[in-house]
């Protein structure tokens, strides 16, 4: 009696496997396709629009690179005297060149994202608020450039120079020479801002504290002033800093022996700098209040 129950179960147990395999062999269901099918299409935009913001992210910070580069340029460009040396024309011409060469860099490069923008399905109100603001920087460079050649075609230059473009080849190599210098700008730029303390409280240069009745108040450099309220200089250029009134104090520090006040007729005159990496060391930016 046991060895057919035995053989039952066996084939059961066969029967379940066969089962399996016939399964195995047919495949996912219709039902199973469509949610894989679902789930690729799915993962693909998310790639697809991952892929386009970090294209378009990287390109707006290429494009604003080239428009602070633009901007530097502009700064040298053009001298106010009125004959130029051999040397300075070629300066400023490698320099309008490289302006032409990164604004059409500049211009395809935002044609070029707004139309993948518009071909994919990605809607995103910040990247498209961005390429217009992208434009419009583009647009208002591009009057300034043009101001620019009005004025160097007054002084003699020839209409196919200040609109000639560099070489691909030329303009990566400009645009790094041009990167360097930048960064060496940067490096000796500082600010500085003179006036009464209630002047330079009302600018935001300076916040003010301590004391009692507004008598023994100390003043320090405000962690959120504004650029606009400081005027820049190039500290390899400069040695001097004009003051005014009878009395200074110095609101940022800088090393005793670095500096000097100078008077003229027992009023403030300069401020003369002796060492200038020492004077800068410490901040790079002065703040003086004169009374």
């Amino acid at each position: 009696m046991r060895t057919p129950i035995i053989s039952i179960r066996g084939l059961s147990f066969t029967g379940l496997v066969a089962l399996g395999l016939v399964a195995c062999e047919n495949g996912p269901s219709e039902t199973e396709k469509a949610a894989l099918a679902e789930n690729a299409r799915l993962q693909s935009e998310v790639q697809g629009r991952d892929s386009l913001i970090a294209d378009m992210t990287r390109s707006f910070g290429d494009i604003e690179q080239n428009l602070a580069l633009i901007e530097d340029r502009e700064k040298l460009l053009p001298p106010d005297e009125a004959s130029l040396t051999v040397d300075q024309r070629e300066r400023i011409m490698r320099d309008i060149q490289l302006m032409n060469s990164l604004m059409q860099e500049s211009r395809d490069r935002v044609a070029e994202l707004t139309k993948k923008l518009d071909k994919s399905k990605v809607e995103s109100g910040s990247l498209r608020k961005k390429l217009k603001a992208l434009d419009a920087d583009l647009a208002a460079r591009d009057s300034a450039i043009t101001l620019m050649k009005e004025e160097l075609l007054a002084k003699d230059f020839k209409i196919e120079e200040v609109n000639q473009k560099l070489t691909a080849f030329e303009l990566e190599m400009a645009r790094r020479e041009a990167t360097i210098e930048q960064l060496g700008n940067e490096m000796h730029t500082a600010w500085y801002a003179i006036g009464s303390s209630k002047e330079l409280e009302d600018k935001g240069v300076v916040t003010r504290s301590g004391g009692v009745l507004g008598i023994g108040r100390t003043s320090a450099l405000s962690e959120a002033v504004a650029s606009n309220s400081l005027q820049s200089i190039d500290t390899r250029a400069t040695d001097r800093i004009p003051l005014k009134g009878k009395k200074v104090e110095l609101v940022t520090e800088h090393p005793s022996g670095s500096y000097e006040i100078v008077k003229e007729a027992d009023k403030l005159a300069y401020l003369r700098i002796k060492d200038a990496d020492a004077f800068w060391r410490l901040s790079h930016y002065l703040v003086a209040e004169v009374r």
